[in-house]
């Protein structure tokens, strides 16, 4: 089934997917490499962490969730991170859209907000 989340995403997403990919011929030079798979359209990527700088981060892992997205969109690809929301963060806005998943005999609550900032979407989900 398809959520709200989704549905905010799957146009640019699809547009995004819809690239060329096409492979250059061999390298006949001196750095080793057999060859380059270019991709033209750019390329939907998503990268799910615990930490993302500069919002959360006790780690590396927090640094590169907040420096590899916005290289990789300055390069043509659509980029959106995934993080936890551990506090309240000020550039995030409530998307409205809240999910309900069973754990065992319980019922979760969760809520994502959204910020997009140097050409990447930045989803957290809050999870009381």
């Amino acid at each position: 089934s398809v959520n709200k989340l989704d549905m905010l995403h799957s146009g640019a997403l699809t547009k995004a997917a819809s690239g060329k990919v096409a492979r250059k011929p061999k390298s006949t030079g001196t750095d080793g490499l057999a060859g380059k798979i270019v991709c033209s359209g750019g390329m939907p990527l998503i990268f799910v962490g615990t930490e993302v700088a500069p919002w959360s981060k006790t780690g590396g892992l927090g640094d590169v969730l907040g420096g590899l997205p916005p290289a990789l969109a300055a390069r043509g690809h659509r980029v959106m991170t995934i993080a936890p929301r551990y506090d309240q963060y000020k550039d995030g806005w409530d998307t409205c859209v809240v999910i309900q998943i069973r754990v065992g005999d319980q019922i979760e609550t969760a809520r994502y907000f959204h910020c997009y900032k140097r050409g990447v979407d930045r989803v957290f989900v809050d999870h009381p």
